[in-house]
């Protein structure tokens, strides 16, 4: 993830896994891993985050929250990097 120019921090997903509604912002591959908008929120200056937080209903910013945390237990668990690094090792085997 290094090499291809983005590598999150595992505290992203902690936070998402708990359902808190994460302000982020813009990086490259950040749209692999969350949809902005709607599973989290990207910001480009103070001005933007104080929106977010001023603004944004509570109620959405929860919802953003958990649709975060339904996609972090569909996709991105622990099991589901276990399974995808075997999935690497046996196309790395098979040639």
């Amino acid at each position: 993830m290094v090499r291809a120019g983005h590598s999150p921090s595992v505290r992203l997903f902690e936070a998402a896994a708990c359902g808190v509604p994460i302000i982020s912002d813009a990086w490259e591959g950040l749209d692999t891993f969350f949809t902005p908008g709607v599973e989290i929120l990207v910001s480009h200056d103070a001005r933007e985050t104080l929106r977010y937080l001023r603004e944004l209903p509570e109620a959405e910013r929860q919802a953003v929250g958990q649709r975060a945390r339904a996609r972090v237990l569909a996709e991105h668990t622990a099991a589901h990097r276990a399974r995808t690094l075997e999935q690497y090792a046996r196309e790395a085997a098979s040639g």
